[in-house]
C-alpha cells in the first residue's frame, strides 16, 4: 500500500506581507523565522487582516515554482471520480507551461461577515498588498483563492459541514452555492471566527486602564495600552457554541481529504486575532431570570474554559501558537513575539513589529508630496 505524499510545508514567515516585497527573491532568504506552521495551525493573538491572503499567495506561489517531475502528476490532477488520468506523463511537444500544471492548487479562506472584513483590509491600509495585488501574478493567483464569508456563527457551522467538492454532473445553480468548490484545497484559513460572536464595548475615559495580562475573566481581546473599543463575547455565547465550531473543521478537512486519497492531505490554519491566552467561556450561558432553575449548581455553570485548551484537546498541543504584544498601543509602533507549544522549554521566539507606512506612490497627487504615514505594515524582526 502506498503511502500519501505529504503536503508542501507552509513557512512561518508568510503569516506576514513583508515577505513579499521582492517578487523575485524567495521567501525563505527574506528576513523572518525559516521553519514551518504546524498542521494543523491554532494561533492567537494579533496579526494584520492580509494574512490568510499572504498564506494563500505564498504557498500558491511556491506551489508554481515546484520542480516537475515527469510521470507524477501534480495534487489534484485527477479526474472529478477520484481516479487518475490515463496518461499521465506528456510528451515533448505536449508538456504544458509549469504553471498550467499547478493551477488546480487552491487555497480556501473562511472569514467572518464579508464587509467586515473589507472594512478591516481598507483600514490596514497596507502598502505591501497594494503591491502584491497589482501585479499580474499576483491577480491570476488571487483567481485560485476561494473565499467564503458567514455573517454568523450559524452560517459558519451549516458551511463547514455541506463543505465538499463540486461534481461535473450538478448544475450550473448548485456549483454556484457556497459549500461547493471547484476542488479540493490544498490550505484552508480561518480568520476571526471567535470574532464573530463578539461585539465591541467602547471605552470611557474615566474607565481605569486595561489590567494587565493574567487577570480578569479573560474574554476580551489581546490587553494592550491603547484605549480603543474592546471586543467581548456576547453574553449568550457559551464554550460548546465555539467548540462545536471547532470540531466542524475538523470534521469538514477530514471529508475533503478522503476525496483525493493520492493527493497530499489538505493543510489547516486558524488564525484567531482577537483572542487571547486568557480567553475563555462559561459552560452554560447565565439565567435568563432569577426564577429559572439551574440544572446545576451555579459554580459550576459559570466555570470558564481557556478556549485554547479546547483547541489543544481538539488539534493537539503542538498546533498551538500565540501572539503576545511586548510594546507600543494602537498609534504607535508595536511590537510582537510569537511562540508555540512545540517549542516549549527553549527559548525560541519569533519577534514581529508593526509600525506606519505612507501612502502608495501611484495615489492622487494632493498626497504624494506629503510624508503622513497612512497605512500600517507588519514585518519581521532579525533574521
Amino acid at each position: 500500500m502506498s503511502t500519501r505524499p505529504l503536503p508542501k510545508p507552509i513557512p512561518i514567515p508568510s503569516l506576514l506581507p513583508s515577505s513579499f516585497s521582492s517578487s523575485s527573491t524567495s521567501l525563505q532568504n527574506k528576513a523572518g523565522p525559516s521553519q514551518s506552521l504546524p498542521s494543523p495551525s491554532y494561533i492567537l493573538g494579533p496579526l494584520p487582516p492580509t494574512s490568510p491572503l499572504h498564506i494563500a499567495l505564498n504557498y500558491l506561489k511556491e506551489a508554481d515554482e515546484r520542480p516537475y517531475t515527469p510521470g507524477i502528476p501534480p495534487p489534484n490532477e485527477q479526474d472529478r471520480k477520484g481516479k487518475g488520468k490515463a496518461n499521465t506523463t506528456p510528451s515533448i511537444d505536449e508538456k504544458p507551461a509549469l504553471r498550467d500544471l499547478r493551477s488546480r492548487e487552491r487555497v480556501l479562506i473562511v472569514t467572518g461577515s464579508k464587509w467586515n472584513y473589507v472594512d478591516a483590509l481598507q483600514e490596514e491600509d497596507e502598502d505591501v498588498f497594494r503591491n502584491v495585488s497589482g501585479s499580474w501574478e499576483g491577480l491570476k493567483r488571487l483567481r485560485r483563492v476561494d473565499i467564503r464569508s458567514c455573517p454568523t456563527p450559524s452560517h459558519l457551522l451549516l458551511l463547514l459541514t455541506l463543505l465538499t467538492e463540486s461534481d461535473s454532473r450538478l448544475s450550473s445553480s448548485k456549483t454556484a452555492q457556497p459549500q461547493y468548490l471547484e476542488s479540493a484545497p490544498s490550505v484552508i484559513i480561518l480568520w476571526d471566527i471567535a470574532g464573530m460572536s463578539m461585539y465591541e464595548q467602547s471605552l470611557d475615559e474615566n474607565e481605569p486602564p486595561d489590567m494587565p495580562e493574567g487577570e480578569g475573566e479573560g474574554d476580551s481581546e489581546q490587553p494592550s495600552a491603547g484605549r480603543g473599543p474592546k471586543r467581548k463575547f456576547k453574553p449568550d455565547v457559551c464554550l460548546s457554541d465555539y467548540m462545536n465550531i471547532l470540531s466542524a473543521v475538523r470534521a469538514a478537512v477530514d471529508h475533503l481529504n478522503t476525496l483525493h486519497p493520492s493527493d497530499p492531505p489538505t493543510q489547516l490554519l486558524i488564525l484567531e486575532p482577537s483572542l487571547n491566552p486568557l480567553s475563555s467561556l462559561p459552560i452554560l450561558p447565565p439565567l435568563s431570570s432569577e426564577n429559572e432553575d439551574p440544572k446545576m449548581p451555579k459554580s459550576a455553570r459559570e466555570r470558564r474554559v481557556a478556549l485554547v485548551d479546547c483547541a489543544k484537546w481538539i488539534f493537539g498541543k503542538d498546533s498551538i501558537g500565540v501572539i503576545h504584544q511586548i510594546s507600543g498601543d494602537q498609534n504607535t509602533t508595536s511590537h510582537f513575539s510569537l511562540t508555540f507549544e512545540r517549542d516549549k522549554g527553549t527559548d525560541m521566539s519569533y519577534q514581529m513589529r508593526k509600525k506606519r507606512c505612507p501612502k502608495a506612490r501611484w495615489s492622487v497627487p494632493e498626497w504624494q508630496g506629503e510624508e503622513k504615514p497612512m497605512g500600517w505594515r507588519w514585518e519581521w524582526m532579525g533574521s
